[in-house]
């Protein structure tokens, strides 16, 4: 076996390791969003989150990690759409940020 097929095939499962557990993150962001949506009395649109941002960060202690920004888009009267955005700095959720909407 070549070095070339070794680091193909490295290249290969880390990328395939990386797919899976964006995945895994994406589905356990999701969650939350619906359990937000739902605690405020809003109901998450589409079922669905859209990562918009994908970036290396600074920790304040010093280590690195991946800075992730999904927005969603949600309701509160049923009739008009707004945006949402949660961001994660690795696997750690910083905030929630939700537009200004209508209650009823």
């Amino acid at each position: 076996m070549s070095l070339r097929s070794i680091f193909l095939t490295v290249l290969v499962f880390c990328a395939a390791w990386y797919w899976l557990r964006a995945r895994e993150l994406k589905d356990q962001i999701l969650k939350h969003a619906v359990r937000h949506c739902d605690d405020l009395s809003l109901k998450l649109l589409d079922e669905s989150i859209v990562l918009k941002e994908l970036k290396p960060h600074k920790l304040p202690q010093g280590g690195l990690c991946l800075k992730r920004r999904y927005v969603f888009d949600f309701t509160s009267t049923g009739e008009d759409r707004y945006q949402g955005e949660i961001v994660i700095f690795g696997r750690h959720i910083e905030h929630v940020k939700l537009e200004t909407h209508r209650v009823q």
